[in-house]
């Protein structure tokens, strides 16, 4: 089947927005042989007509400027890419942020504060010239430095803890020309078992690039994220509230060192006036060269696990859990000293650590049939019948692997490695009462093998996401749960597919979404209480989502 021919068309400017008359502009296939070549007009404009679809990446030159390079460019219909030319001063304030190893299938347009992936990249040419290079995530498409988005997203989700039942989502972000970005979203619904009892779930993130010459880049961020479930409660008090704000700054403190430091400051109100207040610090320093860095990280709050991005609320908001009757919330001591590199197409890292964990999570499914002491022991959702409450504490230490690489079509593969302590439930051989069964359960040695595909189907832009990822059925917890971008356990998929148009460069204004984690709801650890209810706990509930979304 053959393609209707493309375009590739644009603006040129530099930094202060003003645009480049007589520029050259050069259109390069993957092999980085010349396709097409051209100038901008009086008004920095250049356009190149009669370009087979593809991946190509566009180069610029403009006088007394750098010569900058956008790599990686899928070009299918007209496809519009602006570029800004910038000088060595301009590249003194936008010194390069290392990558933190993240998913190459992240959501459409999915936003992260954590990354720095849209700043420009300085690269030594053969013959020692300096050249710009950006991955075009932050302008390739339309006015992309200073654009608002928006997206709304309506649904129905089952298996999740305090997310089952109908739900509306809408997020939005901003991006300036000053430096600044902010994002916001937010996501409520009822239980389809109550539907009067709502609960929501926000979330306001800002991010303020500052440049300083003589120190290299700089960054500060603040996120504040709040729950509120009128469906769970602990002790026979119905009525969760959570609110945690974060804050940090990234900093590039020389040319090949750059650290983090920040903290989480968590509040929990249960409904019967109790209150739990939390400090969770977190730091990282980071020496790179070439393309291989070196990082030491120290955390306290136990991250999301299989978070699509950051633009999530549930993202921000550590896990909480009943502990001896009152709620608490999942976190330790973690330090780790990694190691990654990069080699053609992949991405490969090596982190050995060390975890103090307190109050790790046990999740269990079922319903009550009678008293039994559950509501004095475990957090009820009662919209989804999910139960939480915590393991006994424990230390561990191991090792984490991971190789992510590219395919031909813009597909990925990662395959991660771990190995650690993990909790295991006991085996039941008859009833037994819910202090006994959370008592029983003990860390044990284990390891998890994973592996993840994503990318999208260029015939009907359908966007995909599958992993597996294996650890023995009896644990309950996740190994290495600091391990960053893990998968969600067992079989999971998820699909995005348009079905109208397209919007701001990207497939489809409406879209369809499918997410289903634990597809064969494996994990599953059953327990009969001495009166007469039955759970079953896992290290993940088997959920689904379905929906629509919108963009704007």
């Amino acid at each position: 089947m053959r393609h209707s021919p493309a375009s590739v068309s644009g603006q040129v400017r530099n930094a202060n927005g003003q645009p480049q008359i007589g520029a050259l502009v050069e259109l390069m296939g993957p092999d980085a042989t010349l396709v097409a070549r051209t100038f901008t007009n009086s008004l920095g404009y250049y356009s190149m007509e009669r370009v087979a679809p593809g991946r190509y990446a566009v180069r610029t030159v403009a006088s007394s400027y750098l010569p900058a390079l956008k790599e990686n460019l899928r070009v299918r219909s007209a496809t519009i890419v602006n570029v800004t030319v910038r000088t060595i001063y301009d590249l003194m304030q936008w010194a390069p942020t290392p990558r933190r190893i993240r998913p190459a299938s992240e959501d459409d347009w999915a936003w992260t504060l954590r990354s720095a992936e849209g700043r420009p990249l300085l690269r030594w040419q053969d013959d020692g010239t300096p050249e710009l290079v950006s991955d075009g995530s932050a302008e390739t498409t339309g006015a992309a430095q200073h654009r608002l988005r928006m997206r709304l997203a309506a649904g129905a989700g089952r298996g999740q803890f305090g997310q089952s039942g109908g739900q509306v989502s809408m997020a939005a972000e901003k991006q300036m020309r000053s430096g600044r970005t902010a994002v916001m979203s937010a996501k409520t619904g009822a239980s389809d078992a109550y539907a009067d009892a709502g609960w929501m779930e926000t979330m306001l993130g800002f991010r303020q690039e500052m440049g300083a010459a003589h120190m290299g880049s700089r960054s500060v961020n603040t996120v504040a994220a709040i729950m509120t479930d009128p469906m769970i409660g602990t002790a026979g008090q119905a009525g969760l509230q959570e609110v945690a704000i974060r804050g940090w700054e990234t900093m590039q403190m020389l040319q090949s060192l750059d650290a983090e430091a920040g903290s989480d400051q968590v509040f929990l109100r249960m409904g019967d006036g109790s209150a739990v207040v939390q400090a969770m610090p977190f730091a990282s320093v980071r020496l790179h060269r070439g393309v291989g860095a070196l990082e030491y990280r120290l955390a306290t709050a136990v991250p999301a696990q299989g978070a699509a991005n950051d633009i999530e609320p549930e993202t921000w908001l550590p896990q909480v859990n009943d502990s001896a009757g009152q709620a608490a919330v999942e976190r330790g001591l973690h330090q780790e000293l990694g190691w990654q590199t990069t080699a053609g197409p992949a991405h490969m890292m090596l982190v050995v650590y060390g975890d103090n964990i307190a109050n790790p999570t046990l999740e269990a499914g079922g319903r009550l049939t009678g008293n039994g002491g559950m509501g004095q022991w475990m957090m009820v959702d009662q919209g989804s019948a999910i139960l939480r409450g915590a393991s006994q504490g424990y230390s561990t230490a191991g090792v984490v692997a991971q190789v992510e690489s590219s395919m031909p079509d813009g597909n990925h593969v990662r395959l991660s490695y771990a190995s650690g302590d993990a909790v295991v439930m006991p085996t039941a051989t008859g009833p037994m009462d819910i202090v006994t069964i959370l008592h029983g359960a003990s860390a044990r040695h284990a390891q998890m093998y994973s592996l993840a595909l994503s990318g999208e189907v260029d015939k009907t832009g359908t966007h995909w996401r599958a992993s597996y990822r294996w650890q023995p059925e009896a644990t309950v917890t996740e190994v290495a749960p600091y391990a960053v971008d893990a998968a969600e356990p067992y079989l999971n998929l998820y699909l995005r597919q348009p079905i109208q148009g397209q919007h701001d460069g990207e497939d489809g204004r409406i879209a369809v979404l499918v997410d289903v984690q634990n597809l064969l709801a494996q994990g599953y650890q059953p327990f009969v209480t001495t009166d007469g209810s039955r759970l079953y706990f896992a290290q993940a509930q088997r959920a689904f989502f379905g929906g629509l979304q919108f963009n704007f």
